[in-house]
């Protein structure tokens, strides 16, 4: 666990220098997360999904891929041409999401409290490690959101393509995103999320393929899910606690609640429930990072504070995953291992 906690431990200080200084300067954000960069692009078989990454990619001369993703399997297909190794692709894939996270949280300029204090701590070596597909529209979605939508919106729209077609769900992030953030538009995106059920009818053998590998597969207990609940209540508490702080409608409250709600009780029948609720807790984060319109300008501390507490959970959830799956599967977190051909030159 070392491996993982003293980068986070350097990115912490990073995070408190910037605090201290009073808002975010990319050049220590950017310096003080190399490590936890290296550890995630300098890996082996380590992180729940690599293995399964690895075994996919080897056939990628041949045209195969994983999943049905066109624009996730195309960036592969590039990664492959430039040296025809599926580590290279697995690891370059990872390195993409991590600098597109880091450049969000540096680039913004109250990145510090909502992607220093919550982002990095809770989610980053998950999206960068495990959940890639996800990952990397994650991190497309939080590039398309630095400009509100509406002042945009061909622009967002364009994002919202690509971070589809790197993972299909994450279409869900573009459209609650607007529902949840401006008045009068949830019977307009009802609309919408139709004709994506409309067009899913045309991917058959995607959503079969889906059905397939979630059916049966229940969550290990009846807490699964219980922390991405705790974090989803904890946020929402805070748009409630600070709403002047937040430029989030009340439909965005009740929007966030019925889906924590929801998520919650599909945990309990199939495991596909815990990675809508991944979904959820990234879009809610978002939602506060982006929406944050203090009347002063500036952040409180107390609200920092509950940032810093709801990250610090999220973290301790992590390491809890990371722990219990310890030395199980083919590519678990714990113990890490570092690529190969790096531990040939030690």
């Amino acid at each position: 666990m070392t491996y993982y906690l003293v980068p986070l431990l350097i990115f912490y200080f990073g995070t408190a220098l910037c605090i201290a200084y009073g808002g975010t300067n990319p050049a220590v954000i950017l310096t003080c997360a190399l490590p936890m960069v290296a550890l995630a692009v300098l890996r082996g078989h380590s992180g729940t999904d690599t293995a399964a990454y690895y075994q996919s990619f080897t056939d990628l001369g041949q045209g195969n891929g994983y999943g049905a993703e066109p624009l996730f399997n195309a960036y592969a297909q590039l990664l492959w041409s430039i040296c025809p190794d599926p580590r290279f692709v697995v690891n370059g894939i990872s390195m993409t999401t991590a600098l597109l996270l880091l450049w969000s949280v540096a680039h913004s300029r109250f990145g510090i409290w909502f992607g220093g204090l919550i982002l990095v701590p809770g989610m980053f070596y998950e999206l960068t490690m495990n959940v890639m597909r996800f990952g990397l529209a994650s991190a497309i979605f939080l590039v398309a959101t630095r400009i509100p939508p509406h002042r945009k919106p061909l622009r967002y729209v364009i994002y919202a393509l690509i971070g589809t077609g790197m993972h299909f769900s994450s279409a869900l992030l573009f459209l609650l995103f607007i529902a949840t953030t401006r008045r009068g538009h949830t019977l307009k995106l009802a609309g919408v999320a139709i004709i994506v059920v409309g067009a899913s009818l045309l991917m058959p053998d995607y959503f079969a393929d889906k059905t397939s590998l979630y059916t049966g597969i229940a969550a290990p207990n009846a807490s699964s899910g219980l922390l991405f609940l705790l974090i989803q209540l904890l946020m929402l508490g805070v748009m409630i606690r600070y709403r002047r702080q937040f430029a989030i409608p009340p439909v965005g409250w009740l929007i966030c609640t019925v889906l924590a709600v929801a998520l919650y009780a599909m945990t309990q029948v199939t495991y596909a429930g815990i990675r809508f609720q991944l979904i959820l807790v990234n879009l809610m984060l978002v939602m506060l990072w982006r929406q944050f319109a203090p009347p002063g300008g500036r952040m409180r501390a107390d609200l920092a504070a509950w940032l810093f507490v709801v990250g610090l959970i999220a973290l301790a959830g992590r390491i809890h995953n990371m722990t219990d799956e310890e030395g199980h599967g083919q590519s678990p977190f714990l113990p890490y291992q570092v690529a190969p051909s790096i531990q040939e030159l030690g």
